[in-house]
């Protein structure tokens, strides 16, 4: 996931993985229109200083601006990959936004989603648009039940897949981009199974 700095990029053949910022933009749209691109979202941060701190809070909240500026921004926490941590975090939510608090965003699928959907529970709110980034087994399991309503593909085999290409093409001696990303795609309950078994 981690984009390396500008100044690596020069001792770099390729760089590959997922568009985090792509991923997002895409994701942020589907989240938008679930909302009728109107309410209040707060978002669950990644560790911050790296690439997807940036790409899984920056870049849904500048695809709002400009797709779905109804939508306010209430909040924006780091409580790290911890379920109990982000669970207070978001009850702290519930409590100061009440119901204007529409969706949720997380960078993580598994920890910090577990913690969001048990803070919702708690709460008794249904009606909170939960998204992150994806697909492990949590995750997937969290769409299929309806705690996430939508998540990022993210497949490990297919992380490996790309590196691979990339080196055998580069071995054959054919040109490469400085950058492969892999395929861009949003999962939500009604294609969650074309994507089971999970990969991690």
């Amino acid at each position: 996931n981690m984009l390396p700095q500008d100044e690596a990029m020069k001792y770099c053949i390729c760089w590959t993985g997922p568009d985090d910022f792509g991923q997002f933009r895409l994701l942020t749209r589907a989240w938008a229109d679930k909302l009728g691109k109107k309410g209040g979202v707060a978002f669950v941060q990644h560790a911050p200083g790296g690439s997807p701190y940036f790409a899984r809070c920056f870049g849904p909240i500048s695809e709002l601006a400009g797709y779905a500026p109804g939508v306010k921004v209430l909040d924006k926490q780091a409580p790290g990959f911890d379920a109990s941590k982000t669970q207070q975090v978001v009850a702290d939510w519930l409590t100061r936004f009440g119901a204007e608090l529409t969706g949720v965003c997380a960078a993580d699928d598994s920890a910090q989603a577990i913690g969001i959907a048990e803070a919702l529970r708690k709460a008794g709110r249904t009606d909170v648009a939960v998204v992150a980034a994806g697909n492990s087994k949590v995750g997937m399991d969290a769409v299929k039940r309806g705690d996430i309503f939508a998540i990022t593909y993210q497949s490990a085999e297919a992380d490996g897949a790309v590196a691979l290409k990339a080196a055998i093409d580069w071995f054959n001696g054919l040109e490469l981009p400085p950058v492969r990303y892999l395929p861009q795609h949003v999962i939500t309950k009604d294609d969650v199974d074309k994507f089971m078994p999970a990969q991690w």
